[in-house]
């Protein structure tokens, strides 16, 4: 009896074509050998075709090469598009039966669809039982992640995209991160900031939900959870409806403090408030109207991380609580920020620095005094420290001589 290892045989619709010599012994035997032509078909097996990569593929794209991975690959095996006339091109790898590439093709790229991609080997394999879906769409990027007051990201190490701090308002720019209409924020009956928008758009930092502040297509306004884990690598990820989520990482430091500016630039004249203890009157710091020396001026800023008296902060459940009006007290940064006006150091005269009433947490109101000794003019610079970190440079207040 003779067997056939056909281990090292791929499969083929042409025959294997071998020989078998048969050798005789004896004096008696007069022809010694014969030689036996042998024509052997190796069939191949039915494939599976189990994922793709990538499964999102561009709207008005170029041709796309996708890898392709499942069992029983061989060198006649293709891919195909279900629907579609002809097969793809496909590129089998050498001595692999689990994965290969083909190209989808830009014709079949130009408008949103999901294309169901299998797998086929010459008779009798035939078909693959299941089809893997290739969804063609203008793919979610995160492009960058900021301070929501200085557009700042911080200093970080690859991989990581930005710094931000635990409560800190951030704002995610990228494309497809949301839907075309813009949502606002909106409100619990709880008095919190609703972490799902009425489109389906969430974001989790850490693996924890955050506060959504505003959403869009290509930018999305969050609350960094104030349970967020300090340190690097921590992912946000971005879920669009039933989309794959789109993921970064973030470093999370104990605070990264950013000033809002008055035209929302993040540089500039502070989004700053004048007010006058001799005619108990709130104005708009400007180039117009001025603070003088011993006015209070009253500052905005997000990134100074977690209060260390905060009733208001005793779970997760807390994160984007917003401040209701006739609170008692409210938590404050302590120890309080130190404040810099016009080179002089103002922290002596810093008489509050806590959440505004009406607002989320994670928005710092910091009443201050212009120090006596502060450079005067209409682009006095000003810069908070907190916890050792300091707000971005090229922020003025208009001070009166």
């Amino acid at each position: 009896m003779i067997s056939v290892n056909p281990a090292a045989l791929a499969p083929q619709t042409a025959t294997y074509v071998g020989k078998i010599t048969v050798v005789a012994s004896g004096a008696a035997v007069t022809v010694k050998s014969q030689t036996i032509t042998v024509n052997l078909t190796v069939n191949s097996s039915t494939p599976t075709i189990t994922s793709v990569w990538p499964s999102i593929l561009p709207v008005n794209g170029a041709a796309q090469t996708i890898t392709i991975y499942g069992t029983n690959f061989y060198s006649a095996t293709v891919a195909k598009v279900t629907g579609a006339a002809t097969a793809l091109a496909t590129t089998p790898f050498k001595d692999s039966s689990t994965f290969l590439q083909a190209v989808i093709p830009a014709t079949m790229l130009t408008a949103p669809t999901t294309l169901r991609v299998l797998v086929s080997n010459p008779a009798p394999g035939g078909d693959s039982l299941a089809t893997v879906d290739v969804v063609v769409a203008n793919a979610a990027v995160i492009g960058a992640v900021v301070n929501a007051a200085s557009y700042a990201t911080g200093t970080v190490t690859a991989p990581d995209i930005s710094m931000v701090s635990p409560g800190e308002l951030v704002t995610i720019f990228g494309s497809n991160l949301g839907p075309a209409t813009p949502a606002p924020m909106s409100i619990t009956t709880g008095g919190f900031v609703d972490t799902t928008s009425t489109s389906g758009v969430s974001v989790t930092v850490d693996s924890r939900p955050a506060p959504l502040i505003y959403v869009s297509e290509n930018q999305i306004s969050i609350q960094i959870p104030y349970e967020a884990v300090i340190g690097p690598s921590n992912v946000i990820a971005v879920t669009n409806g039933s989309n794959p989520p789109i993921t970064a990482t973030v470093t999370v430091a104990a605070t990264a403090p950013g000033l809002f500016t008055a035209d929302g630039s993040g540089t500039g004249q502070a989004a700053a408030l004048n007010y006058s203890a001799t005619t108990k009157l709130y104005t708009l710091n400007s180039s117009t109207n001025l603070a003088k020396i011993g006015d209070t001026v009253i500052l905005y800023l997000t990134g100074e991380g977690v209060f260390d008296s905060a009733p208001l902060l005793g779970g997760s459940s807390d994160t984007g609580f917003v401040i209701p009006p006739g609170l008692a007290s409210t938590p404050q940064v302590n120890p309080l920020p130190t404040v810099m006006i016009g080179g002089v150091d103002a922290s002596a005269g810093v008489a509050y620095a806590g959440p505004i009433v009406g607002s989320i947490i994670g928005v710092l109101q910091i009443n201050v005094v212009v120090p006596v000794g502060s450079t005067t003019g209409t682009q006095v610079p000003v810069s908070v420290s907190i916890g050792g970190s300091q707000t971005q440079a090229n922020i003025t207040l208009a001070i009166h001589p």
